[in-house]
């Protein structure tokens, strides 16, 4: 599979899942505690699981592993066929979002279905389970404390890789004393390749240079150099202004 499709179907499975367990979340805390009369191995009058409990839990569980495989194919989408992929986090990654987005969204899905626990009495009128309310309150205000944190994290670490520099993914993305030392070493690697292409870049032309004087030859073959794609604009300038500098 290409990049566009891992990328895409990984981020289906993981938004599907998060809306589907949230559904079927909501669902079971409507059930509530069913099945479950105080009495070891006996089922009080009211308290059945009604039909289709089995397959509300199933795709509870089935929602989590398609999040997870989601998560997986968009970790593992490889490069782009464009070229290579940029960074657009800092510190923090995709995870960490995705971790927010899971644990925060429940919360508020939590907050937003109360009340829960909706049950219809012996006399026919439906009534509502405050133990299922108040244990809906308290797992949504522990999935808000896990998930509102991450999200905000990985909301500033994507507006700052998107408004800030893009950088390859990679040693060259790392920040502190570190990331511009690897800077410097791949800065001087990157001259020393360009001297490398440069035809008095070895120390033939080196004498060849120091004789021949020939300035607007030696300007001539840069413009060419930058023409066939193998020098930038930036490269062609500090190239041509050290030709200058030579007469």
């Amino acid at each position: 599979m290409g990049y566009l499709v891992k990328a895409g179907l990984g981020l289906a499975l993981f938004l599907g899942g998060i809306v589907v367990f949230n559904m079927q979340l909501q669902e079971l805390l409507d059930i509530g505690t069913c099945a479950s009369g105080n009495v070891q191995f006996e089922i009080r009058e009211g308290y059945e699981c009604p039909e289709g409990t089995g397959t509300t839990i199933l795709l509870l569980v089935g929602s989590i592993f398609a999040g997870l495989v989601g998560c997986g194919l968009f970790a593992f989408r490889g490069e782009p066929p464009w070229g290579e992929r940029k960074r657009s986090f800092g510190m923090f990654g995709w995870g960490t979002l995705a971790w927010g987005l899971f644990f925060a969204g429940t919360g508020v899905a939590l907050l937003v279905g109360l009340p829960y626990g909706e049950v219809t009495n012996e006399s026919g009128e439906v009534v509502a389970r405050p133990d299922s309310e108040l244990g809906a309150k308290i797992t949504a205000g522990t999935f808000l404390v896990m998930g509102v944190p991450a999200l905000l994290l990985g909301l500033w670490s994507l507006f700052k890789g998107i408004t800030g520099r893009s950088e390859p993914a990679g040693a060259a993305g790392m920040g502190g004393p570190m990331g511009r030392m690897l800077e410097g070493i791949q800065s001087s690697q990157r001259a020393q390749q360009l001297g490398q292409r440069l035809p008095w870049g070895s120390s033939a032309g080196a004498v060849k240079r120091k004789g021949s004087g020939d300035t607007l030859g030696k300007i001539e073959r840069l413009q060419k150099l930058k023409e066939s794609g193998a020098l930038t604009q930036a490269e062609f300038d500090r190239e041509k202004a050290k030709v200058l500098a030579e007469e």
